[in-house]
């Protein structure tokens, strides 16, 4: 069974009548909206035209599809943003950083610094930089800590040690002691000394308290003088503090002797 076919109705006479009523609907002033509109679209097209600007649609396509135009609204959007939170001394600070930051660009391309930084770099690398920067700050506080009188000090004895270094050289002293500790050392004495030297520091006190008590003891003996006759001896004699002395005496004696004949 075939298909009824209908007919297909008259098209241009529904678009006539649009255009009718359109006529009909539309007041001077949106014609002239609508002229204007009309030549500013075709004023665009024309400079559009004219710029070549046909031959960005492919690379605005581009953009479109990887959504790199959108980080560039979202750009333009915190350029804005930051423009609208500068104020004038911020922009001024700002200048200046730049400034001053080109100004120590140039300073450093043309004091020729960049041939240094092989060097730091390594300096980096084996932590050489850090120990400098840890002894420019012991430096520091010393140099704090330092008063003028500790300088002046500290001047005088370097002064003085270098005097005294200039007249071992001169007089040739200094080879004289280095061969004479040089016989030491081959000798064992130099070891001998190194040994003895801390017992001698240790028996310094006991030294120093025997010839006070010499000393004190010559001095009584010259306030009180020996009477004499063989009483004076008795009386001596026969005292408790003379018999320890003696005893003392003795005992000195004989550990001096046993030393001196063992040496």
């Amino acid at each position: 069974m075939n298909a009824e076919i209908k007919p297909m109705p008259d098209m241009r006479k529904e678009i006539d009548g649009v255009v009718v009523a359109a006529f009909d609907a539309a007041t001077d002033e949106m014609v002239g909206r609508l002229a204007s509109t009309a030549a500013d679209t075709l004023d665009l097209v024309d400079q559009f035209n004219r710029a070549g600007l046909d031959k960005a649609i492919p690379m605005l396509a581009q953009l479109v599809n990887t959504g790199d135009l959108q980080r560039l609204v979202n750009l333009a959007r915190v350029v804005g943003s930051a423009e609208d939170a500068l104020t004038d001394e911020m922009v001024g600070r700002v200048t200046d950083a730049v400034g001053g930051g080109l100004s120590l660009l140039d300073q450093v391309n043309r004091s020729g610094i960049e041939k240094a930084l092989p060097t730091l770099a390594r300096m980096v690398a084996d932590g050489d930089l850090e120990r400098m920067a840890q002894l420019a700050r012991v430096y520091g506080s010393a140099q704090d800590v330092l008063t003028d009188e500790m300088i002046g000090r500290f001047a005088e004895t370097m002064g003085e040690g270098l005097s005294l270094l200039d007249r071992l050289h001169r007089g040739g002293g200094a080879v004289r002691l280095v061969e004479m500790l040089e016989r030491l050392e081959t000798s064992g004495a130099l070891e001998r000394i190194a040994i003895g030297l801390p017992i001698l520091v240790d028996r310094l006190e006991m030294v120093v308290n025997m010839f006070m008590c010499m000393e004190e003891a010559a001095a009584k003996a010259k306030q009180q003088p020996a009477t004499g006759g063989f009483g004076g001896i008795w009386r001596m004699l026969t005292d408790v503090q003379t018999q320890q002395t003696l005893r003392f005496l003795l005992e000195l004696g004989q550990k001096m002797q046993d030393n001196c004949v063992k040496r």
